[in-house]
């Protein structure tokens, strides 16, 4: 059984579900399966290769409000119609280079992580070019019209919302599976807590921050540290800038009432979650999720327009994660978890009915169990 998948460069969420899922596979699948995973874009053109992710994060740090409107304006049904020939035509020349590899390598499953390659494939499919079976996973809370296809033949998406909204825009409901985002089973609780703060010589009874960026540090961190000071004798943070070393310099170079660990870009993330009690982060699907699965509640902050807040607004509305929208807030946040006794054990509780902690496995067991009864039928 031959299985591939494929994310895009843009945004490190979509590679993260390939890798995680990948692993899953590769543990789960034993000697007869192989896999591989491929950037959609190693094969089209320079300039594609260079501009397509250049583009995103351009937008996203530069000019968030514009993008969040060009989100949602191309989530209209009449704005995608006018469009979804144009995009195709784009994916069809810029993928082509991808047709002598599928002619040799002839996958049996062929996974999407990111909406480009889940176009490119599902057309492929739908055209008889190809007999792989397509399996799209929606690495977002909501799904976008993009991620919607004629010739996809399964859906993975997070939750029961999502697959509702998807046979609202014309998927049938056998086609969909609410499995959850493929997170890495690291992130399930270890009950290390008491160990892991010892290792980072924190202390172990303070309410432990984490304070997060996202990959390549976008936002600033500084003020929100500042308003903490409100409650230094109680409180103890961590500080994750990402790949944004002059804003760890800056931090590092300020001083604070209050214990304040300060790291760069970080792999032992699981860790980190483990010793904290609330994460502040923005509304990113895989960093949403590995905190869901740690069991950590959010305080959500500096979310992208568009697929981020459209997380963001699925966890408020069910009081799973606490909003923050100005630095100065989380004095008040910190304010009500101090003084309101079993607020963060109610968001504990919450988070647990939301959280899907064995998403990975599942995703990959059911890819193997249906492509074993595939062959069966064959």
């Amino acid at each position: 059984m031959k299985i591939a998948l494929f994310h895009a460069n843009a945004g490190y969420g979509h590679k993260k579900v390939a890798l995680v899922t990948e692993q899953a596979l590769l543990r789960l699948g034993g000697s007869g399966v192989s896999v591989e995973h491929h950037d959609i874009l190693e094969k089209t053109s320079a300039l594609t290769r260079q501009l397509y992710p250049a583009a995103y994060f351009f937008s996203v740090k530069n000019l968030p409000d514009a993008w969040g409107w060009t989100y949602e304006t191309l989530d209209s049904p009449l704005v995608y119609k006018a469009l979804k020939p144009l995009r195709s035509l784009f994916n069809r020349i810029e993928g082509r280079l991808w047709l002598p590899w599928l002619a040799e390598t002839k996958p049996d499953v062929l996974i999407c992580t990111h909406f480009y390659s889940a176009e490119f494939f599902s057309r492929l499919k739908r055209e008889g070019k190809i007999k792989a079976k397509v399996i799209v996973v929606i690495t977002d809370f909501a799904p976008h019209t993009f991620w919607v296809n004629p010739g996809t033949d399964v859906y993975w998406v997070m939750t029961g919302e999502a697959k509702a909204e998807l046979i609202r825009r014309g998927v049938k409901a056998e086609q969909i599976v609410a499995g959850g985002i493929p997170v890495d089973p690291i992130f399930k609780p270890q009950n290390r807590r008491d160990e892991v703060r010892k290792a980072y010589d924190l202390y172990p009874s303070r309410l432990t921050v984490l304070l997060t960026s996202g990959s390549f540090g976008l936002g600033s961190q500084l003020e929100i540290l500042r308003a903490m000071q409100a409650y230094k004798d109680r409180i103890q943070a961590i500080v994750v800038c990402g790949q944004n070393e002059k804003q760890k310099r800056q931090l590092e170079n300020t001083p604070f009432l209050f214990p304040v660990k300060i790291f760069g870009f970080v792999n032992f993330m699981p860790d980190l979650m483990e010793a904290s009690d609330l994460l502040i982060a923005k509304a990113g699907g895989s960093t949403t999720v590995e905190s869901l699965a740690k069991g950590v509640p959010l305080v959500l902050t500096g979310s992208i327009p568009g697929q981020e807040t459209r997380n963001a607004d699925y966890l408020l509305a069910r009081y799973a994660a606490f909003a923050m929208k100005e630095p100065q807030q989380i004095e008040i946040i910190l304010k009500n978890i101090f003084e309101t006794p079993g607020l963060l054990e109610q968001k504990k509780k919450i988070i647990q009915t939301i959280a899907k902690p064995d998403s990975a496995d599942n995703l990959a067991r059911f890819v193997l169990e249906s492509c074993e009864s595939c062959e069966k039928k064959s």
